[in-house]
């Protein structure tokens, strides 16, 4: 189990950013008890919490896993655009939920059109610098680790940058749910629409592939000593998850709710 110092000398921004997230969305919890503000039918402190949690789980994920990237140099570089896209995305969920205001898909004002839009540009720009970073990663002629856990790592960081930017076709469409519009019953905490599909399931287990792919990866990695066995019993756990992940796409494109309530 690595420690919080382990994650600081191997990234010291990232690491004290996802500590910094992880006591706000402590302290939004708090407040959530007390706040009577409500936006989408829903507490209005659920999103920000949701996303505080994501970012600091985001956030210690990288600090440990770029460490494995040769080029720490433009490791340090992609840690502050990080750090600064997450500061301003969760700056703006917070700050429109205090408001009892949407934050995404807001073109009802000008003022929260225009923060949505520029969350959306630094975004794509976070992504494609994700991408860059992780294509160094995978044309790296050397690694300090094991084969099949560095092949769990590239896998997980690319479908994280696909599940990234299957967020910007929610954008496209203006609404993650489909077949009804924004609102109405969801399921606890993440409030995920219940009666129609909702395009943010996928989007979710996509991108915390950067989480499981490569903690399987490190488990198979450690238990198998057949390199070419472990490597092969990567690629099949990635292909069924990713499998996984696509029905879950094509079920909310079709009009229908990951799980029913009633």
């Amino acid at each position: 189990m690595i420690s919080i110092k382990e994650l600081k000398e191997r990234n010291s921004l990232l690491a004290n950013a996802g500590s910094f997230f992880l006591i706000v969305a402590i302290c939004l919890g708090i407040y959530a008890c007390f706040n009577s503000t409500i936006v989408l039918g829903i507490n209005s402190m659920i999103k920000p919490i949701k996303f505080a949690l994501s970012t600091w789980i985001y956030s210690w994920t990288l600090a440990y896993l770029l460490y494995y990237v040769n080029n720490q140099n433009k490791v340090k570089w992609f840690s502050y655009l990080s750090v600064f896209v997450m500061l301003y995305e969760n700056g703006v969920i917070t700050i429109q939920a205090f408001q009892g205001k949407i934050s995404h898909f807001n073109q009802s004002e000008i003022v929260g059109g225009i923060l949505y839009a520029l969350m959306g540009i630094f975004i794509v720009w976070l992504t494609t610098a994700t991408l860059v970073l992780t294509l160094r990663f995978i044309l790296q002629k050397t690694y300090s680790i094991s084969a099949p856990f560095a092949l769990s790592i590239k896998i997980g960081l690319l479908l994280f940058v696909v599940f990234s930017f299957f967020g910007g076709y929610m954008s496209m469409l203006n609404t993650h749910n489909v077949g009804g519009k924004i609102g109405g019953p969801g399921l606890p905490l993440v409030n995920w629409s219940t009666l129609y599909g909702d395009l943010r399931v996928a989007h979710f287990f996509g991108i915390h592939s950067l989480q499981l792919i490569p903690f399987v990866g490190y488990y198979i990695a450690d238990k198998i000593k057949d390199e070419r066995k472990a490597t092969n019993m990567v690629w099949i756990v990635a292909v069924l998850y990713f499998i996984f992940i696509t029905a879950l796409a094509v079920q909310s494109l079709m009009g229908l709710p990951f799980m029913s309530v009633g």
